[in-house]
């Protein structure tokens, strides 16, 4: 971003930075506070935030209009609103992708579109903006989320054994028995889910050496694939054993030794390609045996409650292992394909109970998950962005 300066008399962007910032920390304070206390974010609060940074803008803009028209000596130059419009726009995919993931619901997707609205009003040139400001701060959020999960499910657990409760770290127990003593490495399925990881990090690694000089080369992002395989993995996981996906593989495959083919050093592109694949596939299976682990074997499991035919009302979240039942139950007639962290709607409510008063055992339950309030974290993670203009790991590094 560029601003034009002649003097400092009329420093509108300044002020208008400083409102942004006033507005933002009070703001996010605000939302964040009610949605501990309540566990929701109203849409009022959403739409006020909009109406912030509406104002912002279009004060911003008038200034911008002014400058170039000869009428004000300080103003943002207009590439500034275009590239804003594609922070919008990554900011607004990737949050619904979240959600689409069963990652959070609606009202965090929300807040987190309107928290990388304000940030470019604060600081004019972040170094991520306009293209990767989204993933930096989803990496600050995750890493923030992820210590404070670990820590409370340490504190609960330490409690337990100080008290000699022999319920003290159980989830870390059953999880050794009851999956890492069955694991099967050379089960045909395992096979084709990893072959087809490492395919996708092939096609990645090569289109990134088509379009090394390009703009906008997604391909050299190899955490925003990490973050995509990672969040929608159960999307990806039944596309790496469709048909659909075995002729994508045979295409691009075909393509790519075209490719290598026509190059001036095929051995040394073949290799290049490869080394770099296998280096993140190992990378991702790390990340995702330690992520799928920690946060939906152990600590959701920590977090798990169990409810009977009348407590259950809507919003409550049913387990991961209880969702994959239900779905795969034909009684609901896919009522559950898309069942988001929003918690159950009435239908669904509706026909849970209607199934669990017809099951043979009348005292069936279902396993829910505690709702966690998330909108601080968000919050927490962009104010990091806003101190360091880095990502954690990156600041680490």
């Amino acid at each position: 971003m560029e601003i034009m300066s002649l003097n400092q008399l009329n420093n509108i962007p300044s002020y208008l930075s400083i409102f942004a910032l006033i507005s933002y920390i009070l703001w996010g304070i605000n939302i964040s506070k009610e949605d501990f206390e309540t566990g929701k974010i109203r849409n009022s609060k959403i739409i006020l935030g909009l109406k912030i940074v509406s104002v912002i803008i279009l004060l911003q803009l008038i200034n911008t209009i002014a400058g170039y028209t000869g009428n004000s000596q300080i103003y943002i130059k207009i590439n500034f609103y275009k590239d804003y419009i594609i922070n919008l726009l990554f900011a607004f995919s990737f949050s619904i992708i979240l959600w689409y993931g069963e990652i959070w619901p609606a009202g965090d997707a929300k807040f987190f579109i309107l928290n990388l609205m304000f940030l470019p009003l604060i600081i004019y040139s972040l170094p991520d903006y306009p293209g990767y400001l989204w993933i930096s701060t989803m990496i600050n959020i995750f890493v923030i989320a992820g210590i404070i999960s670990i820590y409370r499910y340490l504190k609960d657990n330490i409690v337990l054994l100080n008290s000699r409760n022999l319920d003290a770290f159980k989830e870390v127990k059953e999880f050794y028995i009851n999956k890492i003593k069955k694991i099967n490495l050379k089960s045909r399925e395992t096979f084709i889910r990893a072959f087809g990881i490492f395919s996708i990090f092939v096609f990645k690694q090569t289109f990134y050496l088509i379009l090394y000089n390009s703009i906008f080369n997604i391909f050299k992002r190899t955490d925003i694939f990490f973050f995509i395989m990672f969040f929608l993995w159960p999307k990806i996981r039944i596309l790496l054993v469709s048909k659909i996906w075995n002729y994508i593989m045979f295409s691009l495959y075909s393509l790519i030794v075209v490719i290598i083919l026509l190059s001036d050093n095929p051995l040394g592109l073949t290799k290049l390609i490869l080394s770099r694949a296998l280096k993140n596939t190992l990378t991702f299976g790390f990340i995702f045996a330690f992520g799928k682990i920690i946060f939906e074997q152990i600590i959701e499991k920590h977090n798990t409650f169990y409810a009977s035919k009348n407590e259950i009302v809507p919003g409550m979240v049913l387990s991961s292992k209880e969702l994959k039942i239900i779905k795969e139950n034909p009684v609901f007639d896919g009522l559950f394909e898309d069942s988001f962290k929003d918690g159950l709607d009435q239908e669904q409510v509706e026909a849970l109970k209607k199934w669990m008063e017809n099951h043979p055992d009348k005292n069936v339950k279902l396993e829910f998950v505690k709702s966690k309030p998330f909108a601080y974290i968000i919050f927490i993670g962009c104010i990091i962005e806003l101190i360091l203009q880095k990502n954690i790991v990156k600041f680490i590094r």
